[in-house]
């Protein structure tokens, strides 16, 4: 007998909602069921219509931290390349509940994941974008950026990156709010692996972007000598090839003689 998956979706949401007395074995087991049928573009679809959104909230606030990382996980998976759910997400609103976990969690891997989440919903979705930097997205990933947990970090850069990427637009915003000085600043802290990422970010905000570029190049600021001493001290080591190269770039974008005369008008 061929088994009904929308049955067995409804059966785990019971499980994670309704049964107050469910192990917290049997609740991860059900978001790991839940998580590997919605794995399917179709059945994610049918997740939503089943009511099945209503059980976001409940697990990403969930007492047990194993339950809140895989709610995390699971919205990543539902959200992913799939239109249909980024969109249901966004009337559901649950961008500021996924930056309250990434603010918020006492634990790691929550944080971690509901970034991870924000980055499926957001990626080809300008609605959602839109959303979460009128939500002040910008602060959010410069606090991850900020803190001492590295995968928070790297993800937040990446994502930091590709908003420039995909909405030019999003810089003029980051220039009103200084997070250009901020990630120049972050670049004085010692050298960590991080530092790679943090100049991918940094070369997307300043690329075709006047404003950015000036700003990276204010004397106060001493880029020139931070980007010049780091090629100088990255050199011949190979783990560091990109980002000598993305400091080397920045570099040349930066201190053009234009953005010279600008500064010392």
């Amino acid at each position: 007998m061929t088994r009904d998956p929308i049955e067995d979706m409804k059966k785990c949401i019971r499980i994670l909602i309704e049964d107050s007395d469910s192990s917290e074995e049997l609740k991860q087991n059900a978001l790991e069921s839940l998580t590997d049928m919605c794995e399917s573009i179709d059945l994610a679809q049918d997740f939503h219509k089943i009511g099945g959104y209503a059980l976001l909230p409940h697990i990403l606030q969930d007492q047990q931290q194993d339950i809140r990382w895989r709610a995390g996980e699971f919205m990543a998976n539902l959200f992913q390349n799939n239109p249909y759910c980024q969109k249901a997400a966004l009337e559901t609103n649950l961008i500021p509940l996924l930056i309250d976990v990434i603010d918020n969690d006492p634990n790691e891997d929550p944080r971690v994941k509901a970034l991870y989440a924000i980055s499926c919903l957001t990626r080809g979705f300008p609605d959602a974008q839109k959303a979460f930097t009128t939500s002040d997205g910008f602060s959010v990933l410069m606090r991850a950026m900020e803190s001492n947990i590295q995968r928070l970090k790297t993800k937040a850069a990446f994502l930091l990156r590709d908003f420039c990427i995909q909405e030019p637009s999003n810089k003029d915003i980051l220039c009103d709010m200084g997070m250009v000085e901020q990630l120049v600043g972050m670049l004085r802290e010692e050298h960590s692996s991080f530092h790679e990422h943090l100049m991918g970010a940094l070369l997307s905000v300043v690329t075709d972007h006047q404003r950015a570029t000036q700003e990276c190049a204010r004397p106060e600021f001493e880029l020139r000598e931070i980007l010049t001493e780091r090629i100088a001290y990255l050199e011949g080591k190979e783990e560091f090839m990109e980002e000598r190269q993305y400091a080397q770039d920045l570099l040349k974008i930066c201190f053009t003689p234009e953005n010279q005369e600008q500064i010392e008008r």
